[in-house]
C-alpha cells in the first residue's frame, strides 16, 4: 500500500474517533501516526497513545544506554504460533543520532508475563556505511530462545472505534542479533558479524487491540467516499 494511501486511511481513522466522541462516548486520547523508514522501504504504523509522558524506548549496549521512540503495531498472530498468545506485537524504535531503528516482533496474550520474540531486526547509520542484522522487516515470524517480560499491561478503555486501547511495559536483555549475509559481502568494511543488546526496556507504549478491523473500516469509508 502507497504512503499517501496510509495517511488518508489515518485521517479517516481521526475522523471517525472524533464523530464517535461526539456521540457521547468517552476520548481516552488521540491517534498519531509515525512513519518508519529503513534501507528496504517503509512501513506505516498507526499509534494511538492517550498520554505521551514518559513513553520511550531505552537500550543499553557496546557500553552505552541509548533512548529511542517507540511505537506498537499488534495485530491478531494468524500463524498461531503459541496457543493462548493470540497477538503479534511490533515494537518499532527509532533514534536520529545514528539513524538507528530497531525493531521486536513478540506474542502477547493482553496481560502481564514473559512472551517469546518471534523476530528482531537492528540498523544503524547512513549509506554507504550502514549496518543491518536481522531481517529488517521482521522475517516470517517464528519462535525464538529470546524472551520479553511485559511488566504492565492496562486497559485504557475504549478506542471509541470498536475496540480497547492498551498500554504496556516491559524489559528484555541478552539479545544477539546476526549481521544480514548482504552486509558481510562487503570485504571492504569491517563489518560486525552480530550485535548484542545487553538490555533493554519501554514504557508506556500504547496500541489499539482492533488495528486490523479499524483499517478496514477506514477502507470501507474511502471506497464509499
Amino acid at each position: 500500500m502507497k504512503q499517501g494511501k496510509l495517511f488518508l486511511i489515518a485521517a479517516v481513522l481521526f475522523s471517525m474517533a472524533c464523530r464517535n466522541t461526539k456521540k457521547g462516548e468517552p476520548d481516552s486520547g488521540y491517534l498519531e501516526t509515525t512513519t518508519l523508514a529503513s534501507n528496504q522501504g517503509q512501513a506505516t504504523a498507526l499509534n494511538a497513545p492517550a498520554n505521551n509522558s514518559g513513553s520511550g524506548v531505552i537500550i543499553f549496549m557496546e557500553g552505552k544506554g541509548i533512548a529511542l521512540g517507540g511505537s506498537l503495531l499488534v495485530q491478531i498472530d494468524k500463524d498461531k504460533l503459541q496457543p493462548g498468545n493470540d497477538y503479534l506485537v511490533t515494537l518499532t524504535a527509532t533514534g536520529a543520532a545514528n539513524d538507528e531503528t530497531l525493531q521486536l516482533n513478540f506474542l502477547l496474550a493482553l496481560k502481564t508475563g514473559r512472551y517469546p520474540v518471534v523476530g528482531m531486526s537492528y540498523q544503524r547509520g547512513q549509506q554507504p556505511n550502514s549496518q543491518l542484522f536481522g531481517n529488517i522487516l521482521g522475517g516470517k515470524p517464528h519462535l525464538t530462545k529470546h524472551t520479553i517480560n511485559i511488566t504492565e499491561c492496562r486497559d485504557l478503555g475504549s478506542n471509541n472505534m470498536g475496540g480497547h486501547r492498551w498500554s504496556i511495559s516491559g524489559e528484555f536483555s541478552e539479545l544477539t542479533i546476526a549481521a544480514m549475509g548482504i552486509m558481510l559481502m562487503d570485504k571492504t568494511k569491517n563489518h560486525p558479524k552480530e550485535i548484542k543488546i545487553e538490555k533493554g526496556s519501554f514504557s508506556n507504549l500504547t496500541f489499539d487491540d482492533n488495528w486490523e478491523e479499524m483499517m478496514n473500516k477506514a477502507t470501507e469509508s474511502i471506497k464509499k467516499n
